[in-house]
């Protein structure tokens, strides 16, 4: 029968006490950051997306693109159980790149993180097509922030919906329609929210023209589609960039 001197047992131990907490570590669950989304500069413009080369094949969103999918993202609108109002939503769709612009390629509740701002100026282009409905977050923060809402319907037109959010839940009495405007095709496009009121241009319509936004706060600023009894609009971004604009005067 072996024996081992004292210094042995030293070293023993404390190589049975290394292999068990590597084996503990081994079993703990592996936490990855959050991908988070780029605050816009308030000097010059960020380019948020621009096609890159255009290949046929629909391509998976890149690595390191700024705009970031929202993959577990919920939220109650104003109208759950509504065949056409945004109501109780879970993110179930995907994002990618078709024809170097950026699409849901899957699912049809998908939601894109596009920036992170106070006051603040998007631009770009963006293609929409056939029925169904899409949104955008603006100051958009734990649940509370903005929504702008559009749904093209057969015989109904295509009414715009602005509501206030708190706790992921809509305000019923911040609820507004405003009158019918559809966003067809290809269209050049300007979102800005100035001194806490919000003007949104499409082609040469204006679609809000400085429409307070009371209770507005940084947050941040998302895309979405919305399953409706047509299904979700098809949104395609094809270009986007983005700045910060001075705070707002109190």
């Amino acid at each position: 029968m072996w024996q081992l001197r004292a210094g042995e047992w030293v070293r023993v131990c404390v190589l049975m006490g290394v292999i068990a907490v590597t084996a503990a570590r081994a079993d703990d669950p592996v936490t990855v950051p959050q991908k988070t989304s780029a605050d816009l500069p308030e000097k010059g413009w960020l380019v948020l997306h621009v096609p890159g080369r255009i290949q046929r094949n629909v391509q998976p969103l890149p690595n390191n693109s700024k705009l970031v999918p929202r993959e577990e993202f919920t939220l109650t609108g104003p109208g759950p159980g509504h065949p056409f109002l945004l109501g109780d939503y879970a993110a179930d769709g995907r994002w990618g790149v078709v024809a170097g612009g950026v699409q849901v390629t899957g699912g049809k509740n998908a939601v894109l993180e596009l920036a992170q701002a106070n006051q603040f100026e998007l631009e770009g282009r963006m293609d929409q097509t056939n029925l169904g409905g899409w949104f955008l977050l603006v100051g958009w923060d734990d649940g509370h922030g903005y929504c702008i809402s559009n749904v093209v319907m057969k015989q109904s037109g295509a009414p715009w919906f602005l509501t206030e959010f708190r706790g992921g839940k809509a305000i019923q009495e911040t609820h507004v329609e405003f009158p019918d405007f559809e966003w067809k095709g290809e269209q050049p496009f300007k979102v800005r929210v100035e001194n806490n009121a919000l003007s949104i241009e499409v082609g040469p319509q204006k679609v809000f023209d400085q429409q307070a936004l009371p209770n507005y706060e940084p947050g941040s600023i998302m895309l979405g589609t919305y399953d409706t009894r047509y299904g979700p609009r098809a949104v395609r971004l094809v270009t986007l960039r983005g700045r910060a604009l001075p705070a707002a005067n109190q």
